[in-house]
């Protein structure tokens, strides 16, 4: 196999020596024992999130977790407090977001060609404090899950929560729109504090 010494590094690391071309089963499962779980991104209003989850009952569907993806702040309290009690009568995790920040930032970075790389990150402290006093909001409403969209906040967010600033069962999961994808960036994203990850489309 090419490039072996460096394969041999990477897999002393605790990476993979390569990708899995061979596409092997997964023995892992969830602590349930269950092979997968069903995810449904983008469900952007308490009304659409009681549409989904009764349309999954009639259907006989067991959807495990919705994410909103809009980002709270466009929300009421009133809103979210809704989103958390339709998911708690079903018996679903969910994921709000933070933000998004960046496509109301004052910056004109964003709009430029090289600006879309920004995705959803944060500039400026200014933007690191609001978001994670969006994070505590979002856990004084008792949801348990958020969607990060930038590292430094991940980080930041994962201090809090060892420190007790924010509940030990808050459970962080990165969004795609971090833009990674592949095994040494989730290694770092893992180090950060991800519980989950959303690899890159």
């Amino acid at each position: 196999m090419l490039f072996q010494e460096t394969r041999d590094f990477l897999a002393g690391l605790g990476l993979p020596k390569s990708d899995s071309f061979d596409l092997p089963t997964s023995g892992k499962t969830f602590p349930d024992g269950c092979h997968y779980r069903l995810e449904v991104p983008t469900v952007n209003s308490a009304e659409a999130a009681k549409a989904l989850l009764e349309t999954g009952e009639d259907y006989g569907v067991m959807i495990n977790r919705i994410d909103e993806t809009y980002g709270t702040f466009r929300h009421t309290t009133r809103e979210l407090k809704e989103y958390v009690a339709i998911c708690k009568d079903k018996g679903v995790e969910l994921n709000l977001s933070v933000g998004p920040r960046a496509t109301y930032d004052t910056s004109a970075t964003r709009l430029s060609s090289q600006g879309v790389r920004i995705g959803y990150r944060l500039r400026g402290m200014e933007q690191v404090v609001r978001a994670a006093e969006e994070v505590l909001h979002i856990a004084e409403l008792g949801c348990r899950g958020v969607l990060v969209y930038d590292e430094g906040l991940l980080w930041v967010l994962n201090e809090m929560r060892k420190a007790g600033k924010l509940p030990k069962n808050m459970h962080f999961k990165t969004s795609a729109h971090c833009g990674h994808g592949n095994p040494a960036s989730f290694k770092v994203l893992e180090q950060l504090g991800a519980d989950s990850i959303n690899p890159v489309r």
